[in-house]
């Protein structure tokens, strides 16, 4: 008998064990090797703001997730001694057409009246920022407040809290069946008070779930460069294609968004797009070794926004389904998946990601 388990050892998995271990039992399970499979493809960028167009219920949950995240590491790193690549630079957002021009002034005019940390700039302050850009600059903003973490470092971090706070990991067991306070692998049967299932693009497959968890894989091609010391410093966004500069020379750029199922191979297509974009964004890169390309199963869902709350079966609660927040959103879904479990309720607003609001003809 266990206090709680937890089904899925990626990034939202292992934070809401690590969470939860202060006060309880925690058995993790995971079909892998933690945090190998859409967590370590991610590029760690947390940023709410560069994206966003109004401040609905998910724009305010990704801030507050967001706005835990300096203290989140401070204690991760100080606690496990594992050096997240946690950056502080911030990110700057590039248009180069009148009509996406047009759309970064708007997002900028918003977010400066709501309040946010936001700055508009020349093409000449961009490439005093950033010298290496060669894209013509229509229209740029700045965001100062943007964070970047390197995810298969923070993973590990996660993962070494959770062996400093006494949590069991079990690694390849498939669990077959879900069912009120239990969980089935092979012919064993588990008691919990609580079950968590946090297992991004494989959480639908377990049965005896209700309702059905209708999440469904996006496949995201990603590739990273060699460049010069100090050739990017922030993240860059333009249109779909961003860097991402991590500590030791690495340019990660991404990235596609293909409907391909759990096909994870990489594609001439999809990394010639990459590589082409790159060398748009900045014409140095094309004289950058290529380190590595990877792909990743993003969770998705119908309406893009994370699965979580308790569910129909006493006793099991969802925390999937981020799709391509499952980093920045770890900080919260861990807390709200706390409160949930120690005292039923929680702080934050989860109403909009309730597991009840798909129709059951939706969940298949």
């Amino acid at each position: 008998m266990q206090d709680v388990v937890v089904i899925g050892g990626g990034v939202i998995g292992l934070a809401i064990a690590r969470e939860l271990a202060v006060r309880k039992s925690v058995l993790l399970l995971d079909r892998g090797s933690t945090g190998q499979g859409t967590s370590r493809a991610a590029a760690g960028m947390l940023t709410p703001l560069s994206e966003a167009d109004d401040q609905g219920p998910f724009f305010q949950l990704s801030c507050a997730s967001h706005a835990m995240f300096d203290a989140f590491i401070c204690d991760l790193e100080s606690e496990t001694k594992v050096d997240c690549g946690y950056s502080k630079e911030g990110l700057i957002a590039l248009a180069s057409t009148e009509e996406s021009a047009k759309a970064v002034r708007c997002r900028f005019e918003w977010q400066k009246k709501a309040g946010y940390d936001v700055q508009l700039l020349s093409a000449d302050e961009v490439h005093e920022l950033e010298p290496l850009i060669t894209v013509p600059v229509a229209a740029a903003v700045y965001l100062p407040g943007d964070r970047l973490v390197t995810p298969r470092r923070f993973v590990n971090a996660l993962r070494e809290s959770c062996f400093s706070r006494g949590v069991e990991m079990r690694l390849g067991p498939h669990v077959e069946e879900i069912g009120p306070h239990r969980v089935r692998i092979g012919h064993m049967t588990i008691e919990a008070e609580a079950i968590i299932v946090a297992s991004g693009v494989w959480s639908g497959e377990l049965k005896g779930l209700s309702p059905p968890i209708p999440v469904y894989p996006r496949k995201g091609q990603i590739l990273s460069l060699g460049m010069p010391a100090g050739a990017f410093r922030h993240m860059i966004r333009w249109g779909s294609a961003y860097f991402a500069p991590r500590p030791g020379g690495e340019l990660v750029v991404g990235a596609t968004n293909e409907d391909a199922g759990f096909d994870l191979s990489n594609t001439p297509a999809g990394l010639g797009r990459l590589l082409i974009e790159a060398q748009q964004i900045s014409s140095h890169t094309g004289q950058y070794p290529i380190l590595e390309t990877w792909s990743g199963l993003r969770p998705a869902t119908p309406d893009g926004l994370p699965i979580l709350g308790p569910s129909a079966v006493p006793g099991v609660y969802y925390a999937t389904g981020h799709y391509r927040n499952g980093v920045l959103l770890a900080p919260i879904t861990a807390s709200i998946i706390r409160e949930l479990v120690e005292t039923g309720k929680t702080s934050q607003f989860i109403q909009p990601y309730s597991p009840l609001r798909f129709p059951a003809s939706n969940a298949n």
